[in-house]
Formats: structure tokens, C-alpha cells, sequence
């Protein structure tokens, strides 16, 4: 996953359905690696530009989601790798939190439409 393609996406510069087309390859790995309890699922990140995580981009991420446009595991993924690049930057422990809550639901629980929505909705409060 290329910094690059989440500020596009963001900005609307390329859709979600040619940003899932973009990571399948890498998510398709990852997948293979979420299987076996214990396994080590690979978060691949090109970090191409610096990027700022702030309400606009996690309300974008989880409004994408909410809508079916991404799938809960493109949206985990997404999270991941957005915790783990040493170019991003999070604006906030609030955003770190909600952030941390779209990642792996096996280890953060499901997370739901409704709660994608929340923090959607905090995102167009901010």
C-alpha cells in the first residue's frame, strides 16, 4: 500500500474500488497470513509521501466502510499499515484511538457499521 493512495483516496483523486484493486495482491498475502493462530500476516507499506491522519482521512477511511466500499479486512489492513509507517502522522490521541479500533477485529473485536459511523460522524464535527 502506497502513503500516496490513501491521500488520493482521501482527496478523491482515485476511488475505493481502484484502491481495493490496488492493495488486493498485498491483502490477499496478509490474508493468507491471518489464518493460522499465530500466524504472521505481512502489512506492506510504501511510504512515498509524508501523510497527516486527522478526522477528514479516518471520516473518509470509515464512511468507505460504512458504505460497503471497502471491506473490513481492506479497512483493517488500511490501519495497520497506517500505525506501523514511520511517515505518518496521527493528529491526536483520539485519533490514535479510533484508528487502532479499525484495525484487526481479532484482537480489537468486530468493528461495526454503526461505530465506523461514529467516528465518521466525530470526523464531520471536528
Amino acid at each position: 500500500m502506497k502513503l500516496s493512495s490513501i491521500a488520493k483516496l482521501k482527496s478523491g483523486h482515485i476511488s475505493a474500488a481502484e484502491y481495493s484493486a490496488e492493495i488486493a495482491g498485498e491483502l490477499a498475502m496478509h490474508s493468507l497470513g491471518l489464518g493460522p493462530q499465530g500466524g504472521v500476516a505481512p502489512v506492506q507499506v510504501t511510504e512515498d509521501t509524508d501523510l497527516l491522519v486527522d478526522r477528514a482521512v479516518l471520516g473518509t477511511l470509515c464512511r468507505l466502510f460504512a458504505s460497503g466500499q471497502l471491506t473490513a479486512l481492506e479497512l483493517a489492513y488500511t490501519a495497520d499499515a497506517l500505525q506501523m509507517a514511520d511517515r505518518v502522522q496521527l493528529s491526536g490521541e483520539d485519533i490514535a484511538s479510533d484508528l487502532a479500533e479499525c484495525t484487526d477485529p481479532e484482537i480489537n473485536g468486530q468493528l461495526t457499521v454503526a461505530r465506523a459511523l461514529e467516528i465518521a460522524s466525530a470526523s464531520a464535527a471536528a
